[in-house]
């Protein structure tokens, strides 16, 4: 009985030591997966917008003529995807990210 309380409070006593290592570690991989944002593709960014995956933009046929029309713009699917987390906040600066998904969105006519 007296090895099993001993071996107990050794135990308690060792998995007291590890638990702080164990929390920084914890803390330290969700701050880095808060900060990796996995980024779609102008193609798949347009994509997404044409099936529907965004909310307040339509899909199929009502995304092309959206689109050809000038009432969705490569701006505006990139700020949706910033807001889904699909991008990072600073795309929506990046000229050519919004080039290659103006260029997509023309492209819907030719597919």
């Amino acid at each position: 009985m007296k090895r099993l309380v001993i071996s107990t409070l050794s135990l308690l006593a060792l998995s007291s030591l590890f638990a702080p290592a164990m929390a920084g570690e914890m803390a330290a991989v969700n701050s880095q997966s808060v900060n990796n944002i996995v980024e779609i593709t102008p193609f798949n960014l347009v994509r997404r917008g044409y099936q529907g995956s965004f909310e307040g933009i339509p899909s199929a046929g009502s995304f092309v003529r959206a689109a050809n029309t000038g009432r969705i713009t490569a701006k505006d699917l990139v700020e949706v995807a910033i807001a889904d987390g699909r991008l990072a906040p600073e795309t929506i600066n990046e000229r050519g990210y919004l080039r290659n998904v103006t260029s997509h969105l023309s492209n819907l006519n030719n597919d």
